[in-house]
């Protein structure tokens, strides 16, 4: 029972990762944050369970690593929307929290093992113990809860500011997104409030809690709380077995396994996993990156930037979108300028600057693709419809 909740995320990470790793190694950050958090709620529950802050000690040593959750959030959003795993030097930048904090907890780290148990659940001992150089445990956690909490807004509000000024994929990518974080958000905080709140109300001190004593905190409540997270994946199996249609778990199961045991599949599954990747990324690159602004864009230049092979990319348009790739991009680049047009850049630009901001080669090309779009010339629709 006691080690039920560990079962059930490492199940759920597992999935994830034999689900989506191929398609997009960003998941690796979704992971981090699902194994974290479920350790420290295990470290709790097995502190209440058998009064040993053994387990305890031992996950307090990667408490540092718990800085990381917000900014891993942050990533896993932009490696969904890129299609492929983001990483930069930024990154490491929002880990400085974790080396300070590594830094704080040196003297912690430097007591003697019994000694650290004792510092962390003797309150009247560990006073007589140095476990920090700045911070204390609270002030850290205080700091910890802050810090994740403006990425996990950030990142909320990054994409939704890529929705906004995205296409017709990238709105509804990002709706499912916001769909499946708030189905888990809800089914893990709300329970999680509640007990924290049943906790606080049975302890001694009020709004404090005491994992020590077995009277004021109820084992049940932590464990159904650690039971929340890895169960409330399960709501959403869509994200979880990264599957377009809701199959049933026995299903999903079934084929999560033949993916891990199977040595060769099949060249048709291959071919299908490849056009499913290869719609998304394509899409989620054109969308997001808007290279048709570009005079030269070309296929060669997908092909370069997603590391995917030309027949593929000229696949891709041909048979899948049925749309050629110059028909393609002179709908998107006409999409561009029409949007210029609609905010008055042609009150400070010429009608041939907004063709060369569009991507088009000369104002006689723009002109004779839009035409084609609308049945007029640019400078007729401006006086029709703005």
């Amino acid at each position: 029972m006691l080690y039920t909740s560990i079962i059930l995320v490492l199940l759920v990470a597992f999935f994830f990762i034999v689900n989506h790793w191929n398609q997009n190694r960003g998941v690796a950050y979704l992971v981090f944050i699902i194994l974290d958090k479920a350790l420290t709620q295990f470290s709790l529950l097995v502190l209440n369970t058998t009064q040993d802050a053994t387990t305890f000690t031992l996950v307090y040593h990667l408490s540092p690593l718990i800085v990381l959750q917000g900014p891993f959030f942050l990533y896993y959003l932009k490696s969904l929307m890129k299609g492929e795993f983001v990483w930069n030097k930024r990154l490491l930048l929002f880990s400085i929290p974790t080396l300070l904090f590594l830094i704080n907890l040196i003297p912690f780290y430097s007591l003697p093992f019994e000694n650290r148990v004792v510092y962390l659940s003797e309150p009247l001992l560990s006073q007589y113990l140095k476990g920090y150089l700045f911070l204390s445990l609270k002030q850290q956690y205080l700091f910890i809860s802050i810090y994740n909490t403006a990425f996990v807004i950030y990142g909320v509000w990054f994409i939704n500011q890529l929705k906004a000024g995205g296409g017709i994929y990238i709105k509804k990518k990002v709706t499912v997104l916001f769909t499946r974080i708030f189905i888990v958000s809800f089914l893990t905080i709300i329970p999680g409030l509640v007990v924290v709140f049943l906790l606080s109300l049975n302890s001694k001190q009020t709004g404090m809690i005491d994992f020590f004593n077995p009277d004021a905190v109820n084992t049940n409540y932590l464990y159904f709380q650690s039971l929340v997270l890895p169960i409330s994946f399960f709501f959403v199996p869509n994200w979880l077995y990264n599957e377009k249609e809701p199959l049933s778990f026995l299903d999903n199961f079934l084929l999560t396994w033949k993916k891990v045991t199977s040595e060769h599949a099949k060249t048709s599954a291959d071919d299908s996993f490849e056009k499913s990747t290869d719609f998304a990324r394509i899409i989620a690159y054109i969308e997001t990156e808007k290279p048709y602004v570009k005079t030269q864009f070309s296929l060669h230049d997908i092909s370069q930037a997603l590391n995917i092979p030309h027949n593929r990319v000229t696949n891709f348009f041909n048979k899948q979108l049925k749309v050629p790739f110059p028909t393609y991009r002179n709908k998107l680049r006409i999409e561009h300028a029409t949007n210029l047009l609609r905010s008055g850049t042609h009150l400070t630009t010429s009608i041939e600057g907004i063709a060369e901001m569009s991507g088009f080669k000369s104002k006689s090309i723009f002109y004779k693709t839009f035409k084609e779009a609308y049945g007029t010339t640019p400078v007729d629709w401006i006086r029709e419809n703005l």
